[in-house]
């Protein structure tokens, strides 16, 4: 008999304040480890250690993130073969962690401080090296921890970043289907499944309920959603496309304009059905949601490109990576740019 076999995590907890019961959930779902290695960032810690009970850690171990320097300290930090580590913050903690759990073999356990992307589940850990972003495949997590009081408690930008990084799955699966049609590219059904599932799951949601126990509950759940899609196919395609490329682009060739990474995905899907995918009613439906859910407003103050400068990061972005998107389709030059 033939079958796909995934790794998924063994424990995943939402909940209100549940971070002084690491050692009970842990002990609940059969996982005994000598050390628990906290690690996070200074004022990260400084602001949420009154949720964490420090006696349950061996080693509490805090890092700047988001630069592959960090996974170079860890690796003087002196920990040890029978430890978990537990990745506290936002993705760019999580992702040195995820890699450094990846080349030391090591257990690794993601509690969110806010949900800016997706980094709590994707098989994908993004750092800079020598002020470029690489991106590395890691293995996931054995859990996934989320506190809601303290990704309530997140600025409401991040929380809307990650908005953007999960809604952006829509604009990836049309750009897998068009290569499947244009290359033969496989797309996985399951995968494709599942990935517009967490999409969908937020669209209901406006700007009243971003701070709610409903809408984060269901954004964690999206972007793990989202996450397993990734595994199952063993790529990033069932969520990431030509409007990651932009992003992408946009963080390489103009660094002092880029911001968050959401942002910038959601602002590349709006652009790209407006102008590339001729697809009038999907433009104005995704445009709508993106007022109602207070994204719009950020792309007046946070992306701000001249039409020779989105130019450019179009051409660019066909250079990030051989990935065949709706950019290959239609090399389209754009005299105005509004979205």
């Amino acid at each position: 008999m033939y079958y796909n076999s995934i790794k998924i995590p063994i424990i995943l907890e939402i909940g209100h304040n549940i971070l002084k019961s690491i050692d009970s959930i842990l002990r609940t779902n059969n996982l005994f480890f000598n050390n628990k290695v906290l690690i996070t960032s200074k004022d990260i810690y400084n602001q949420y250690c009154s949720f964490f009970d420090d006696s349950e850690y061996n080693k509490i171990i805090e890092i700047n993130g988001g630069d592959y320097k960090d996974i170079e300290y860890l690796q003087f930090c002196e920990i040890k073969y029978d430890s978990i580590l537990i990745a506290f913050g936002g993705g760019s903690i999580i992702d040195v962690v995820k890699l450094f759990a990846n080349k030391t073999n090591l257990p690794y356990i993601t509690i969110p401080s806010t949900l800016s992307n997706d980094a709590i589940y994707s098989p994908v850990s993004r750092l800079k090296v020598n002020n470029k972003k690489e991106s590395y495949g890691v293995v996931p997590p054995v859990g996934i921890i989320a506190d809601i009081e303290i990704i309530k408690n997140s600025p409401k930008i991040l929380l809307l970043s990650g908005v953007g990084d999960l809604v952006s799955n829509i604009s990836a699966l049309k750009d897998w289907n068009l290569s499947h049609s244009a290359t033969g590219e496989k797309v996985n059904a399951f995968a494709s499944i599942l990935s517009s599932t967490a999409a969908t799951s937020i669209l209901s949601f406006n700007k009243y309920d971003i701070k709610s126990d409903r809408f984060i509950t269901a954004l964690i759940n999206g972007l793990i959603i989202s996450g397993l899609s990734m595994i199952i196919s063993s790529n990033t395609r069932p969520a990431s496309g030509a409007e990651h490329l932009i992003s992408h682009s946009i963080d390489e060739y103009y660094p002092e304009k880029s911001t968050f990474h959401g942002i910038q995905v959601a602002w590349g899907q709006l652009l790209l059905e407006k102008y590339f995918r001729n697809n009038d009613k999907d433009y104005r439906f995704l445009k709508e949601y993106f007022i109602n859910i207070g994204l719009y407003e950020l792309f007046e103050d946070r992306i701000r490109f001249s039409p020779f400068e989105v130019n450019n990061i179009l051409q660019k972005a066909l250079l990030i990576r051989n990935r065949y998107t709706i950019l290959n389709k239609r090399n389209i030059v754009l005299s105005n740019v509004e979205v």
